[in-house]
């Protein structure tokens, strides 16, 4: 099964929410990733640029954008989804870029 990185950036009014009462984010995106008929892998609240993290593994890509789709939809913020593949995938892909023939553009 695939597994995706879903970022969420809280909107204002969630944030208020979530300060005025407290919960556990964590059930809410497993409840989801169950809904579409995945796993919740991991979920964390982070620094920077987004406001939490959710790592899951669904089962094809328009399970990953319905779960951001949803959570827009609800006004909760905004989501970037990125795929993520094992390093024994990268391997692979390694490998067969490297029997590729390509030529760059030439000016």
């Amino acid at each position: 099964m695939p597994r995706y990185m879903i970022q969420i950036r809280y909107s204002a009014d969630a944030v208020k929410a979530m300060v005025a009462k407290p919960s556990n984010r964590k059930n809410a995106a497993r409840q989801v990733t169950k809904q579409l008929g995945g796993k919740l892998v991991d979920a964390y609240f982070t620094f920077g640029d987004w406001d939490a993290v959710v790592i899951a593994d669904l089962k094809k890509d328009t399970d990953a954008m319905a779960s951001a789709l949803a959570v827009g939809a609800a006004g909760a913020g905004s989501t970037k989804v990125t795929v993520l593949h094992s390093m024994d995938e990268a391997t692979e892909a390694m490998a067969k870029a490297g029997k590729l023939k390509y030529r760059p553009p030439q000016g």
